[in-house]
Order: structure tokens, then C-alpha cells, then sequence
């Protein structure tokens, strides 16, 4: 009975103080002095992450238990933005929720029923959690789900000047493309140019009405874009350009949230256990990817594209490996699987291409008979998961009836990865057909394609201008390139050309070629590389008429050295490369080529500069010499340009040209370089006049813009608005900045223009001494700098200033006593970012 007491009693014992040291070993240590400073509600900047996304970064306020955004409608609109098809609430209801305080979450609380984050102060990054229960159960597909817009009505203006002038002449010409929106999914576009010679063209004035994936066209447009965007998967070798007056509706793949890149085989594997899969392409790893336990199916996205075996290696948690080898292929293009792709159109055309606007007579127009010169066309195309396309249509071109199709099949053979073939037929047995093969390995390459077009229409209508070609041609292409042993090069080239320049494939002008050639890299040096080329060319030029024959071959043999010399910093590129080509019928050439590329420089920081400059001895004894400058700033593209013959020729050359543009909405007006119909009006008039700033969105060409500009930064339509800046520095930083963007949380449709507005926030290290009354203020908390004084008064803080903000006084707590610092700027010191304040006297507030 005893002996049973007293177990109890010590299991009793033992289990309180298990308990009390397994609570004591939970709990946070905090030294004596700093319970303020650990519990006390803090401020600071973070990036804030959603999913897979970069929101941005923030000001937050926060503790130990929660989190409070100070910016909640930004944050809000961009989740919603990236999640509206498959949320519950809606974006006010979003907002309200992230306008409250949000629970801190450890890693394993995620599952929690409200909105949390998770916050990183070592990364400074605060990452928000939204539970499963604010999701729809049925979540769409995001490969058929559509971008949302906004009705911002825009205008983007983009255009090329060129001015050339040489021995014979001058010569100005100016092309043009203007993009006006209306409503976000309705907008008015044109493609025009002027030339001194050709006067006036206009390529394209349409009316562009889009809805999900169907696009409603009324105006001038391109047959071409026209066959491109509503019938992707298929293909079109006998399609004239051409520019017609009517109507067209069509697919359109622009407007999916997921862009079409292409389809690729299907890849799955099964694992028991959770574990990685590397994946291996002729024993090289292409790919690793982590999975639970299942059946998984890969992510292809990432792998190249053509047609080869692929090795799966799975690696299990239990340490178990397995193998399994399967055929794959991928084709890139912008067009989905699965989805049926359809265009139609109807108008006229004008057979002189772009006169139809331009100044014209009224016997010239019925000379052509422009009015009767009609098109029609409806296609379909279609692409499977596995990336086999088929398509087809009908086209009438000035009442001649044509029947096209084309193939796209992927196949995983020895000799070719891809065979592709289209044809068309009509017009009393006109018809030609192209086919095609491809085949890519590690070190060896293959290509094939062969063109012919037979035309059976009347002989007048022979070397007619149409849409369908209407002469006889025929065309083939071999290429192949590998390496051999000792690391050089082998590239084998045929090529034929034929075009028949009477009815009835009479009058035959051919051109063959067979290339060979042989290549090697020789590395001498960091920045000095020696190649060398070896090669045999062999042609012939041949026509054959009813009457007469001639016939004229080339045979070459060639070595060519070159010698590059590279050189690369952090603000500069340049090279220089000397050539020597020796031929066997001793017409050598000489020269050498030289380019810098200057990336902001310190002589102007918001511009990148391109220098070329070459000299060239041909084989008839003539020098030529050549230099040009280049320059790309906030204005655009401006490029200039000289070159002069001398010898048996003497012939000079100059060139100006300016590529630049405008982007018109909200109010305001910006200019800039402009490359696309959708453009982005930065504000940094609110930064620093004497720092410079680079901003990009996603994948287009970033800006460098001052502070106190404002400019354009363009960008492709139907991408989301996520721009992001930089601070550019320089060796003579003094100011460090945090940047932030604001602007709409949406997709740019073509025509829109928005604003992105820059703020920054200076970080600022600030170390120095606190006296009072002449004694170490010790164990103070400066305020605004989450630190400390020791007990020498000495402290170390980092301050996050507005842009505009100095600091000229310290704001310190002890004991619930304020105190102010005032700073002297002749003590002051400012060395890369960190501001030394020596010794300071405080007073009490």
C-alpha cells in the first residue's frame, strides 16, 4: 500500500515538473529592459506575396499576434485581380476583410478559417494566406478563363522617320501605327506609311469589337493577321500579303488568362511515396519537380521544344529509385489545345496594294478594276493535347474558287521529330503544296521543306497580282548542322529556286547552291577568341528559254579568320573583330568591326548609347569606311549614320532616324519609345531630381526615367499591369531608396493607357552617441529606429524616410520620459546611405 503511494506520488512529481519545464522551454526569453521594444507594435516595408505572385511592397504595421496593412485596397484589388472567377466574396467584401487586423500565422496554422500572413522580418517579406472556404468548390479552369479589363478609353501613337540620303538622291519616308480605344474590348487601329517615292500607303484602318475569345473586325485590315490570329494551329505558304476593305470575325486566343503558348504530350508518372522526378533529355537533366504520393502529371512548360525521349528518375522519401522512358513533343505557338480556331472574311482589295487612299485617277481605277477585285475566305484549325493540327478553308480571290489545308504531325523517328505540309487547290487545277520535316538532336540538326505551285488558270491572268499566286515556282531547302570530333562545326546546305516566267512553265530561271562548311572556336584568351571557317560553295545560275540556254557556275573554295576581341563591364560592352576571307579565285576581302555599348553612363545615366564604327577592303580594290551612333532614352530611339566608298567607286551615304511616340490617357500626355499598342505613363515627379530609376512590367523592355520626369513605358497588350522599379545606382550613392508602384490592378487592352506612380522611401542607417545633461543617455529607445542605446549611449538605428523627409532631430523614450536630439549638420557625415551624427545632446521634451 506503501510502496504503491509512494509511485504515484513521484509520478505525480515528475510529470508537473516535465510540464513546467516543457512550458518554460516555449516561452520567448526577453532580456530585462526590452519588453517594450519585443511586444511593441512596429512599422516596416515588406514584399507581400499571394500564391506564386509579387504584390508589391508595403507598409505594415505589426506585433507579435497581428498584422495591419496600411495600404489594404492595393493588396485587395490585385488578389481579387488574380483570383476573381474562382473568390466567393466579392473584391468590396475582400477588402473589408484585409482592412482588419490579420492573424500571424506559424507554418503549421495555414489551414485556418480567416485571412492570415505570414511574416518574414529576416527576408522582409509578409505572405497572405486566404483559407480554402473563400474558394469555390468548382474553380474554373484558368486555361479557359478570360483576363478582366477595365473601360479605360486611351490613345498610343508609334512611328519610324527615316531620312536617307546618298550620291544619287534623298529620300524621306515616315511609317506610322495609332491605336484608339474606346471601351477596353473596342478600339480603332492603323498601320500607315509615306514615302517621297511611293507617296501615300495605308495598310490598316479597322474597328476592332473583342469578346472572350471572338474578335469582330470592320475597315482596312490584313488578310494575313487575320489568318494567323483566328486560325493559329494551321499554316499558309500560298497566301499572298495583301490589305482589303470589309468584315471579318474570328477566334482569338489573346484574351485567356493562361496565354497560349503551345500544346506538348501529356506526361504522368505514378509514385507510392512522395519524392522528386528528374527528368533527363539525351542524359542531360532538363528538369526536377517534387510531388505527394499519385499519379502526377508534369509540368512541360519549361522543356524544349521538338520531339525526343525523355527519361523520368523518381527518387522516393524511403530512398527508393525508379526509371521510366517515354517519347515526347512540343511545339510552341500561340494557339490552345483542344480549342476550335475559325476565321471569316469578306471584302475587296485593291491590286496596286495601299493606292485605294492615295492619289489616284479615276481611268487608272478602271483600267484595274479595283471595285471587282473581291475576296472571301472561311477557315478552321484545330490542335490537338498531343500538338497535332489540322485546318482547312475556302478562299475566293476575284471570283477563282481555292480549297487550302494544312498538317502539323508530330512523330518521334530517327529521321524526322515534325512533318508539317499544306497545299491549296482551284481556279481550273491550280495547285501547289509544300512538305516539310525537322529533326533536332543534342549535336545535330535536320531540316527539310519542298514547295511547289502549278497554276492552270487562263493565260492572260499569268503573273496576275492576288491573293493566290498566280505563276509557276518550285523551291527546295535541305540544311543540316553537327558537330565532328575535336569540337568543329559542320553545317551542309542545298538550296533551288525556280520561277517560270511564261505560262505554261516556259522561260525557267534557276538558281542552285550546295554549301559546305567547316567551323572551329579558339579560345586564346578571356576576352580573345579566334574562329575559323573553312567552306566550298558551288552554284549555278541557269535559264532556259524556247530559243536560247545559258548557264553560268561558281565554284569557290574559302577560309576566313576572324579575331574578336571582347571587353564587358557593368555599364559597357564593346568588341572589335578583324576579318581576313581568302578565296581561291584571289578576290579577298578585308576589314574589322567595332561596337561599344554604353548602358547608362555616368554622363547621362537615363540613356544607353550604341557606337559602331568598321573599314572594309573588298576584292575590286575598294575601301570603304562607315560609322554610326545610336542613342535610347526616355524620347525614343534616335539612330545616325555615315559610310563612304573609295577606289573604283565613290559613293557616300548618310542616314537619320527617329523611332519614338506618344501614349494620351487619363488627362495626360507622355512621349517615349513606343514598340507596342499599349503603354504605361510613369510619374516620378515626386523622386529625387538627382537619382535616376529603372521601371519595367514583366517581360517588356524596362525604362530608365529621373526623378522629377514622367514618360512611357510600352508595353504588349493583354499582359497584366505589374510594373516594378529599381533604384539605378552609382558609385557616388549617398541615398538608398525603397521603391513603390501604384497603379490599377488590371490587364491593359490594346489602346489603353494607365498611370504607374513612383514613391520611394529613403533607408537610412543613422549611428551616433546620445548625451544628457552632459552624461551617456543609456538603455533609451530611439524612436523610428528599432534600437537601443548601450550603456555608453552608443546605438546604431535604421530610419525609412519619405522620399522629400530629412531628418534633423532624434526622438528617444526612457522610462516613459520623451526627449528630443536636435542634429547639427556640420557634425553630420554621410557615407553610402549611413548617416554618422557624432555626439548629441538630448532635451527633455
Amino acid at each position: 500500500m506503501n510502496f504503491t503511494y509512494i509511485k504515484n506520488t513521484l509520478i505525480t512529481i515528475i510529470s508537473f515538473f516535465c510540464a513546467a519545464s516543457l512550458i518554460a522551454s516555449t516561452a520567448v526569453p526577453v532580456p530585462k529592459g526590452f519588453e517594450d521594444i519585443f511586444n511593441a507594435r512596429q512599422q516596416g516595408i515588406f514584399e507581400v506575396l499571394y500564391g506564386d505572385l509579387s504584390l508589391g511592397t508595403f507598409s505594415v504595421d505589426f506585433d507579435r499576434q497581428d498584422v495591419l496593412l496600411l495600404s489594404p485596397i492595393a493588396v485587395a484589388e490585385q488578389i481579387f485581380t488574380a483570383d476573381a472567377t474562382s473568390l466567393t466574396l466579392s473584391q468590396a467584401a475582400l477588402l473589408s476583410a484585409l482592412s482588419a487586423p490579420l492573424k500571424r500565422l506559424s507554418a503549421d496554422a495555414a489551414g485556418d478559417s480567416d485571412i492570415g500572413v505570414m511574416l518574414d522580418e529576416s527576408n522582409a517579406t509578409l505572405r497572405v494566406i486566404l483559407p480554402a472556404n473563400l474558394f469555390r468548390s468548382d474553380r474554373p479552369d484558368k486555361e479557359k478563363s478570360f483576363i478582366p479589363y477595365q473601360s479605360n478609353p486611351g490613345f498610343v501613337h508609334a512611328h519610324n522617320l527615316n531620312y536617307l540620303a546618298d550620291s544619287y538622291g534623298d529620300n524621306l519616308s515616315l511609317s506610322a501605327s495609332e491605336t484608339l480605344n474606346f471601351t477596353g474590348n473596342t478600339y480603332l487601329r492603323s498601320a500607315w506609311s509615306y514615302a517621297r517615292d511611293t507617296d501615300f500607303s495605308l495598310e490598316e484602318l479597322a474597328l476592332y469589337l473583342e469578346h472572350k475569345n471572338q474578335r469582330f473586325k470592320m475597315g482596312r485590315q490584313r488578310l494575313s493577321d487575320n489568318l494567323i490570329t483566328g486560325t493559329p494551329s494551321a499554316s499558309y505558304s500560298f497566301f499572298n500579303p495583301v490589305s482589303f476593305d470589309g468584315i471579318a470575325l474570328g477566334y482569338m486566343g489573346d484574351n485567356y488568362l493562361s496565354a497560349g503558348t503551345g500544346a506538348a504530350s501529356p506526361v504522368t508518372i505514378y509514385l507510392p511515396q512522395a519524392g522528386t522526378v528528374e527528368v533527363y533529355r539525351q542524359g542531360r537533366m532538363i528538369d526536377i519537380q517534387q510531388f505527394p504520393a499519385g499519379l502526377q502529371h508534369l509540368d512541360t512548360a519549361s522543356w524544349p521544344a521538338g520531339g525526343y525521349d525523355v527519361l523520368l528518375v523518381s527518387r522516393l522519401i524511403n530512398g527508393a529509385r525508379e526509371e521510366k522512358s517515354q517519347p515526347f513533343f512540343k511545339r510552341n505557338g500561340t494557339f490552345h489545345s483542344g480549342e476550335v480556331e475559325y476565321i471569316l472574311q469578306f471584302g475587296r482589295y485593291d491590286p496596286r496594294q495601299g493606292a485605294l487612299l492615295a492619289r489616284t485617277k479615276a481611268g487608272i481605277n478602271s483600267r484595274y478594276n479595283i471595285s471587282n477585285h473581291l475576296v472571301s475566305n472561311v477557315s478552321l484549325a484545330w490542335t490537338s493535347p498531343t500538338a497535332f493540327s489540322v485546318g482547312g478553308g475556302l478562299l475566293t480571290d476575284d471570283n477563282r474558287l481555292f480549297a487550302s489545308s494544312s498538317l502539323d504531325i508530330p512523330i518521334n523517328s530517327w529521321f524526322a521529330e515534325r512533318l508539317y505540309a499544306d497545299g491549296i487547290y482551284g481556279d481550273q487545277g491550280s495547285r501547289g503544296y509544300q512538305l516539310g520535316a525537322m529533326k533536332n538532336l543534342y549535336r545535330l540538326g535536320l531540316n527539310f521543306s519542298y514547295r511547289d505551285y502549278l497554276y492552270k488558270g487562263d493565260e492572260e491572268g499569268y503573273r496576275r497580282f492576288g491573293v493566290v499566286p498566280a505563276w509557276d515556282f518550285e523551291s527546295w531547302q535541305f540544311g543540316a548542322t553537327t558537330f565532328i570530333p575535336g569540337n568543329i562545326g559542320l553545317s551542309l546546305s542545298y538550296g533551288l529556286n525556280t520561277f517560270y516566267q511564261q505560262y505554261g512553265r516556259e522561260n525557267k530561271s534557276a538558281f542552285k547552291s550546295w554549301d559546305i562548311n567547316l567551323n572551329r572556336d579558339f579560345s586564346l584568351a578571356d576576352s580573345l577568341n579566334l574562329r575559323v571557317d573553312v567552306g566550298y560553295h558551288h552554284g549555278i545560275n541557269e535559264y532556259v528559254g524556247r530559243y536560247n540556254y545559258n548557264n553560268t557556275t561558281e565554284d569557290r573554295i574559302y577560309a576566313q579568320l576572324t579575331l574578336g576581341m571582347r571587353e564587358r563591364s557593368f555599364d559597357h560592352y564593346q568588341a572589335l573583330h578583324v576579318r581576313t576571307r581568302l578565296s581561291d579565285d584571289h578576290k579577298n576581302n578585308y576589314g574589322a568591326d567595332y561596337a561599344l555599348n554604353l548602358d547608362n553612363p555616368a554622363f547621362d545615366r537615363a540613356s544607353r548609347y550604341v557606337v559602331n564604327a568598321s573599314v572594309n577592303r573588298s576584292a575590286d580594290d575598294s575601301n570603304n569606311i562607315g560609322a554610326g551612333a545610336s542613342i535610347d532614352n526616355r524620347f525614343g530611339s534616335t539612330s545616325v549614320g555615315v559610310s563612304q566608298s573609295f577606289g573604283t567607286s565613290d559613293y557616300r551615304q548618310h542616314y537619320l532616324s527617329q523611332r519614338g511616340g506618344f501614349a494620351v490617357g487619363g488627362g495626360e500626355i507622355a512621349f517615349g519609345k513606343m514598340e507596342n499598342a499599349a503603354a504605361l505613363i510613369v510619374d516620378a515627379s515626386t523622386l529625387p531630381k538627382d537619382q535616376f530609376f529603372e521601371v519595367r512590367n514583366r517581360s517588356n523592355e524596362p525604362v530608365i526615367i529621373k526623378g522629377g520626369q514622367k514618360t512611357t513605358l510600352s508595353m504588349t497588350p493583354y499582359q497584366k499591369i505589374a510594373p516594378k522599379a529599381e533604384q539605378l545606382f552609382t558609385v557616388k550613392n549617398n541615398a538608398f531608396y525603397t521603391l513603390k508602384t501604384t497603379s490599377p490592378s488590371t490587364w491593359a487592352m490594346p489602346g489603353q493607357v494607365y498611370h504607374v506612380r513612383l514613391a520611394a522611401t529613403q533607408n537610412l542607417t543613422v549611428t551616433g552617441r546620445l548625451y544628457l545633461a552632459g552624461r551617456p543617455l543609456a538603455n533609451a529607445r530611439v524612436v523610428g529606429a528599432n534600437a537601443m542605446t548601450d550603456e555608453e549611449g552608443l546605438f546604431v538605428g535604421d530610419y525609412q524616410l519619405e522620399s522629400h523627409q530629412q531628418l534633423n532631430a532624434l526622438s528617444v523614450q526612457k522610462d516613459g520620459q520623451a526627449y528630443l536630439c536636435p542634429l547639427i549638420e556640420q557634425e553630420i557625415k554621410m557615407t553610402q546611405g549611413v548617416m554618422q551624427i557624432r555626439e548629441v545632446n538630448c532635451e527633455i521634451e
